[in-house]
């Protein structure tokens, strides 16, 4: 009977062994400590803020209004920290704290924005037209921004799994409809928590104040309007 040879892995332990040497210890990806993980997130929101030029357009327009960063924050009802760390571009707002911080200047998202200008009745978007106006977790791009004197403002929304429109809750004077074109998202107005699968929407009519979270886990995708117009 003729004996197979053994595993090559088998006799390199086996050599190993017989001269006295261990073998290396098999090497673990060390878990980022709660230090790292914050300075990796700090990093993220700086990245995002830097993309669309928040920190620096909101200096630039702070300054050509005359107001210090402490007055601006006080006007806005944030804090002053809150205002620098926009402008370092170490932190990226909501939509609804930034619309909140433009307002106290005055300034509108479209003129913040620079957004061109068109007088045109008909337009079309192809994928990747919208503008955006928030990235990252929380990614929000806007149709119709050429457009100052429109009475509907369009949204295409998506979210991160635990993402959600902010810790501040949006407040419109107007009416906002939302469909809920993918995942799972938890809506939370007038102290009241709902559920709202792919299929699902919502409606407010009134100064209604609400925050939208993705509880689901995979990314959330919602198209929402409103009237007036955000941006």
């Amino acid at each position: 009977m003729v004996k197979k040879p053994a595993p090559k892995a088998a006799v390199t332990k086996s050599l190993l062994k017989k001269e006295g040497v261990k073998p290396a210890a098999r090497k673990v990806a060390a878990k980022p400590t709660p230090s790292t993980a914050k300075a990796l997130s700090a990093a993220k929101a700086e990245s995002q803020a830097s993309a669309l030029a928040v920190g620096a357009r909101l200096r630039t327009v702070r300054e050509q209004s005359g107001m210090s960063q402490r007055e601006l924050a006080k006007r806005a009802g944030v804090t002053n920290a809150t205002i620098s760390l926009i402008e370092q571009e170490s932190h990226a707002p909501s939509l609804a704290s930034l619309h909140r911080i433009l307002n106290a200047i005055p300034i509108s998202m479209a003129e913040f924005f620079a957004l061109p200008t068109s007088q045109k009745n008909v337009l079309f978007y192809d994928k990747g037209d919208l503008v955006a106006v928030t990235r990252g977790a929380a990614a929000l791009s806007v149709m119709g921004s050429e457009r100052r004197d429109k009475k509907l403002q369009l949204f295409s929304e998506r979210y991160a799994p635990g993402a959600s429109t902010g810790e501040e809750l949006i407040v419109h004077d107007g009416e906002t409809a939302a469909l809920v074109i993918q995942g799972i998202v938890e809506v939370e107005v007038d102290g009241v928590s709902r559920r709202i699968e792919s299929g699902g929407g919502f409606q407010l009519i009134g100064k209604q104040p609400y925050r939208l979270t993705n509880i689901g886990r995979s990314d959330a995708v919602v198209v929402c309007a409103c009237t007036p117009p955000m941006i």
